[in-house]
C-alpha cells in the first residue's frame, strides 16, 4: 500500500473558531478510513477542505503527492457523496448520473458517456430506475444515485460526508454491508465521515477520532477501542466507567450479589439503581459506595437485579483501559 491522500499541519480558521487545528493525517491507497468525532468537532471542516470547498488557513493537502491546495474542486480527482444527497429533482436518475460526466469530460461521446453511466448504475443495482426521478426512488436508492454519480467519474478518493444518516436505522445497517462490500470492489480510497461510533467501528480499516478541532488518536478500530489514549476516546467511543480512576468498559464489568473471592479481582460495593433492556443485552445502572455511576452490561437477559438491591461490582486488572494521553 501507499498514500493516496496526506493533509499536512492542515489548519481552518475563522474569525471565531479555529475548526481545524493543524492536523496531519497519511490514508493510504484502497483503504476506507473514517473520520469520527461529535459535531462541531472539525470533520466535515477537514472533508469541505480536501474537496476544495474551502481554503486552508495554513498547511497543505497531497493526493498522489502533488498539492491540490491551489486547485479548484472540479480539478481534483475526488468524488463527493453529500449528507442530503444534492440531487437534482428535475433530472432522471441516469441524468443525475452523467451531470457530473458532461461537465468534467466534456470530449467524451454519447456512447462513451451511456457506457460508464450504466456500468455505474449496474454497479448500485439501480437497472431499471434509470428514468426515474429522485421524488420516485427510495432513500437508500437516492444514496446509492449520490453513490454512482461520484463513482462514475472514478476518482483516486472519494469522500463520504455522513450519507447513512438520513436513512432509518433498519436501512443503514444495511447500507453499511453494502456501503462496505461496494468499496472492496471497486478498489477506491473512501474517506468516511460520521458522529457514529458503531458506523466507524464496522467499517473502518484505520480510524481518527477529532475533537477541538485535533486528532486525538489513528488506529485500526479494534486499537482505537481496546487502547484508547485519551478520556475523550475512551468515553466517546462505546461509554466507558471510572471505576478506583480508571475506565472499565460496561462488558468488561461484571456485578454479583455476593463478593468475589478471587484475589486477582478488584471490586466496590454499590445500590442497583435499575436497568435497560436493550435486545442483545441489559445495561445495569448502579451507584458504588463511592458515589461513581456504573453501568455494567449483562448478556444474560434472564439475569435480574431489583433497584435498591445492594450488589457488588467487579474485574479484572487486564481489563483496565491503558489511557496514556492528557487531553480530555
Amino acid at each position: 500500500m501507499n498514500t493516496v491522500l496526506e493533509l499536512r499541519s492542515l489548519t481552518k480558521q475563522y474569525p471565531d473558531q479555529r475548526a481545524v487545528d493543524g492536523i496531519s493525517l497519511a490514508i493510504e491507497r484502497g483503504e476506507f478510513f473514517s473520520l469520527l468525532g461529535p459535531s462541531g468537532c472539525g470533520k466535515t471542516t477537514t472533508l469541505r477542505l480536501v474537496a476544495g470547498f474551502e481554503e486552508p488557513t495554513e498547511g497543505d493537502i497531497l493526493l498522489n503527492g502533488h498539492s491540490v491546495v491551489a486547485l479548484p474542486p472540479f480539478r481534483r480527482n475526488v468524488g463527493t457523496v453529500f449528507q442530503n444527497y444534492a440531487l437534482f429533482p428535475h433530472l432522471t436518475v441516469f441524468e443525475n448520473v452523467a451531470f457530473g460526466l458532461r461537465r468534467r469530460r466534456p470530449n467524451e461521446t454519447v456512447d462513451q458517456i451511456r457506457q460508464k453511466v450504466d456500468r455505474a448504475l449496474a454497479l448500485m443495482q439501480l437497472r431499471g430506475k434509470e428514468k426515474r426521478r429522485p421524488s420516485e426512488i427510495s432513500g437508500g436508492e437516492k444514496q446509492r444515485v449520490a453513490l454512482a454519480r461520484s463513482l462514475v467519474l472514478e476518482p483516486q478518493v472519494l469522500l463520504l460526508d455522513e450519507p447513512l444518516s438520513a436513512l432509518d436505522p433498519k436501512l443503514r445497517k444495511q447500507m453499511r454491508i453494502e456501503l462496505k462490500e461496494l468499496q472492496r470492489r471497486v478498489g477506491i480510497t473512501f474517506l468516511f465521515i460520521t458522529h457514529d461510533e458503531e458506523e466507524a467501528l464496522s467499517l473502518s480499516d484505520r480510524m481518527a477520532v477529532m475533537n477541538k478541532g485535533v486528532i486525538e488518536q489513528v488506529g485500526t478500530p479494534r486499537e482505537v477501542y481496546s487502547t484508547p489514549t485519551t478520556r475523550f476516546v475512551a468515553e466517546f467511543l462505546g461509554g466507558v466507567n471510572w471505576l478506583n480512576g480508571v475506565g472499565i468498559r460496561p462488558e468488561a464489568v461484571r456485578m454479583s450479589r455476593t463478593k468475589p473471592r478471587d484475589d486477582d479481582r478488584r471490586s466496590i460495593e454499590g445500590v442497583v439503581n435499575g436497568s435497560t433492556f436493550l435486545g442483545h443485552c441489559v445495561h445495569v445502572h448502579a451507584t458504588l459506595a463511592s458515589g461513581i455511576p456504573c453501568v455494567v452490561e449483562i448478556d444474560d437477559r434472564m439475569t435480574s437485579f431489583s433497584p435498591g438491591e445492594a450488589i457488588h461490582v467487579w474485574w479484572h486488572p487486564a481489563d483496565e483501559l491503558p489511557i496514556t494521553g492528557t487531553r480530555q
